[in-house]
């Protein structure tokens, strides 16, 4: 009943071909799907031609059905009969009834016939009728979503990434990341010189598993050196990107740099983190705190992170009892009065993984 009162058929005038509209077009346009012509949707105020004439009643009509009542009577009248005469009344009225049962067929047959014709004479005059004047009605685009492809984004992508970790200048590189300009300013922070080492690539989709990230995908990739890593693949208007910053594990600030500033401010870092029971200096209720311990994706640095028990950010960061390490990206930042260098507050969780659906200059 619910798609009944979402739709109303339609007949092209043009090309007589059949299709559905929502209800809520009435009195739009619409595009025939067969002739490709623009039709105006008739609205309920509208007023069209039937598509069939009703015959005029027949004088006879009265007549006809007191002697249909006659001959039915005349029936039960030879039924009773042959149950008192015999079987010959029978056969004789068996063979009447089959020759006004033929004659019945050939009377419905010809009737069906002048309905059709009198239909098809009908839609003829109707559609050699003068069209009325051209009126221009706004027609809806339809936009149809492209196809993903599997197959073609693992190609496009593989290429991607071998050009990628065959790069061994900046210039190189920047053409196939995700966001230049703002990963050209980062990369020559870190690489002055303008020079990189390139790892080349040993293995692409080591696992077969294309998964969804956002409006992108990850792969993971084996590279030159034997690493396993995680590379992320996003659209952009100039095609397939690599995201450069979770490949690194990109942070806001260099992580030796965080420890000896020791900022009260928050810093966006991709951590490695993991549960443990540290309690010490400025974090010593365990009742009120929860610890990790986050770990750099270098491997070369580690600090220890609190956030309060029962708190929404201690519920979002908290892995599952199977997990023991997870990657994450937060944002630290050290409290004022800071008795540990490597003791930090987890003021923000941005994402699960490094991968960030919008990355920004901070």
């Amino acid at each position: 009943m619910e798609n009944t009162r979402r739709w109303s058929g339609f007949v092209c005038p043009e090309c007589r071909f059949v299709f559905r509209v929502p209800r809520d077009h009435d009195g739009q346009g619409v595009v025939c799907p067969s002739c490709r012509r623009v039709l105006k949707i008739p609205s309920p105020r509208d007023q069209t031609q039937d598509l069939v004439v009703p015959l005029p009643a027949s004088p006879e009509t009265g007549a006809g059905s007191k002697r249909k009542k006659r001959r039915r009577k005349s029936r039960r009248t030879d039924a009773h009969d042959w149950d008192s005469v015999g079987g010959t009344t029978s056969r004789s009225s068996s063979h009447r009834d089959r020759r006004q049962m033929r004659w019945m067929l050939i009377g419905g047959s010809g009737f069906l016939a002048l309905c059709v014709v009198a239909v098809f004479m009908a839609m003829r005059d109707n559609h050699r009728e003068t069209p009325p004047p051209a009126v221009a009605i706004p027609v809806t685009p339809v936009i149809h979503e492209p196809v993903f492809s599997e197959a073609a984004f693992l190609a496009e992508a593989e290429a991607l990434a071998r050009r990628f970790l065959d790069a061994r200048t900046i210039d190189e590189l920047l053409p196939v990341v995700r966001h230049p300009a703002i990963t050209g300013p980062r990369l020559r922070a870190l690489h002055p010189d303008g020079t990189l080492a390139a790892a080349g690539m040993s293995a692409f989709n080591i696992n077969s598993e294309l998964v969804p990230a956002g409006s992108g995908h990850t792969v993971r990739v084996r590279t030159g050196e034997y690493a396993e890593k995680t590379m992320a693949f996003f659209p952009t208007p100039e095609g397939v990107r690599i995201d450069w910053e979770s490949w690194v594990g990109w942070s806001e600030m260099p992580w030796g740099e965080f420890i000896r500033a020791r900022p009260t401010d928050a810093k966006l870092f991709r951590v490695i983190l993991g549960p443990v029971d540290y309690y010490n200096f400025n974090f010593t209720d365990d009742r009120k705190w929860r610890s990790y311990r986050l770990v750099s994706p270098d491997g070369e640095h580690s600090l220890y992170a609190y956030v309060e028990h029962g708190s929404a950010l201690d519920e979002r960061i908290r892995p599952s009892p199977d997990q023991k390490q997870i990657p994450l990206t937060l944002s630290l930042r050290y409290p004022p009065d800071a008795s540990s260098p490597n003791q930090v507050l987890v003021e923000k969780w941005h994402a699960d993984g490094w991968v960030l659906e919008n990355e920004t200059e901070p």
